[in-house]
């Protein structure tokens, strides 16, 4: 946990007080963290793990397509893969989780968010089954089918919707309720 300017709670830090978010602060990941719950006022947890098939999805290249629903519902858009694992500048957090993108790449480690600690972990999973499926499809070296652009639209609404509701909570100091809805 970074503690910047006096103040105790990461998510009352200024934008002044983290320009770029090391990743390496107190030997962790505390000012990548922090930097989040500052961009993103809906997230209540952060995740960070390299399971098999997301080091085999940087290999290939970074990017997951949106190959599921469930996929696109709760993870987001795929918008980007931060490279670096040193410094994150803030203006590319904001473009790589502003549409609502739950996960990307950091290096070859997932990073996965969400609105409460078991939507992170499921987030983490889903994302590593993705991750799994895609690498095996593109090693076919068959056609890959995408979700259609229409139901793209309507679940990223969703979860759009979903995490206005959690940044609602937040702000009135309660822990959102969990996705149990499609």
């Amino acid at each position: 946990m970074i503690l910047a300017s006096g103040h105790e709670d990461r998510r009352q830090l200024g934008i002044a007080d983290l320009d770029r978010a090391s990743l390496f602060v107190a030997g962790g990941f505390s000012g990548l963290h922090a930097s989040i719950y500052q961009e993103r006022n809906d997230v209540g947890a952060v995740a960070i793990s390299s399971p098999k098939g997301v080091r085999l999805l940087a290999h290939w290249g970074g990017r997951l397509p949106p190959l599921f629903d469930e996929q696109v519902r709760h993870i987001g858009p795929s918008t980007g893969w931060l490279r670096s694992e040193e410094n994150v500048p803030r203006n590319l957090l904001r473009k790589t989780f502003g549409r609502g993108a739950n996960a990307t790449l950091l290096g070859d480690r997932l990073l996965c968010l969400g609105m409460t600690c078991e939507r992170a972990l499921l987030n983490t999973e889903l994302y590593e089954k993705c991750a799994q499926a895609y690498v095996l499809a593109k090693a076919s070296g068959n056609r890959i089918g995408f979700i259609p652009v229409w139901v793209r639209l309507i679940a990223n609404r969703r979860l759009l919707r979903d995490e206005r509701r959690a940044c609602a909570s937040y702000r009135n100091g309660l822990v959102p309720e969990d996705i149990n809805t499609y």
